[in-house]
Parts: C-alpha cells; structure tokens; sequence
C-alpha cells in the first residue's frame, strides 16, 4: 500500500515537473518572440495604478516614454507588486515595437525572465523529486524481492 502511494507521488511529481517546464518553455518563447524588432529606450514612472484587493492593495506602474518617432506613449508595468517598485519620476529601461508602442516591456530580469526561471527552477526539482522517488520505490521492491 505504501508503495503505491509514493508511487502515486512520484508520478504527481514527475507530472509537475513537465508541467512547469512546458510553462517555462511558454514564458520563455514570448520573451523571445517579442525581442526581435524591438527599439530600447528610458522611460519615466508618472504614477500607479492601484487595485483593491481582498485585503491588500496592488500597484502597477505607470511609465511614460518617447518612441523613437517622438511620439509620446504611457503604459503600464507587466507586475502588479505589493510596494512600488520604483519611485515616481525614476528612469526605467523600456523596449518596444516600433510598429506597436503601446505594447512596450519594461527591459528588466525581472520583468521578462522572472517567471520563466522560477518554472524551470520548479520544474525541474519536480522532475528530480519524481525521479529519485521512483529510484528509491524501485531499490525498496528490489530489496523485498530478494
């Protein structure tokens, strides 16, 4: 019984594992896919919007920049974070699409790397966790065989 239980685990494991790296994969190529094409330039927090949650409030930033045709365009941050990540009027490294300005990136790790890290980091403890699991159930039915 106890053997099919952690044999249950390991394949939860095992399928957490390849779930997180297909995620991972997933962030991973719209990070790609947006890069190409892209112009950088600094942009500047003008303010936050503010969501009201269950108990907590989020706030997204709002950044102004000017494209490289002198247009002047504001968005928001990709994170809703707890704190304001940076303070109103700091200078923050933007990207974006020349054709497609109002769908410009803050140009930070976190912004476009985080999530796709912190899935394969998870994927593949979970692959680890599913193998050597599956390792020691085969070692202990060996053992019992014997």
């Amino acid at each position: 019984m106890a053997f099919r239980i952690l044999d249950l685990a390991a394949r939860l494991l095992l399928a957490l594992g390849v779930g997180c790296l297909l995620l991972a994969v997933y962030l991973a190529w719209l990070t790609l896919s947006f890069t190409p094409g892209t112009e950088s330039t600094t942009g500047e927090v003008v303010s936050y919007r503010e969501i009201a949650g269950d108990d907590k409030t989020r706030l997204r930033p709002r950044i102004r920049f000017k494209t490289g045709t002198g247009e002047i365009v504001t968005v928001e941050g990709q994170f809703f974070t707890a704190t304001q990540r940076f303070a109103i009027g700091e200078q923050v490294p933007m990207i974006y699409k020349a054709s497609k300005p109002n769908e410009a990136r803050v140009a930070l790790f976190m912004d476009n790397w985080l999530g796709a890290c912190v899935a394969a980091v998870i994927g593949l403890t979970g692959l680890a966790g599913g193998f050597l699991v599956r390792r020691s159930i085969n070692r202990e039915l060996a053992k019992s065989r014997a």
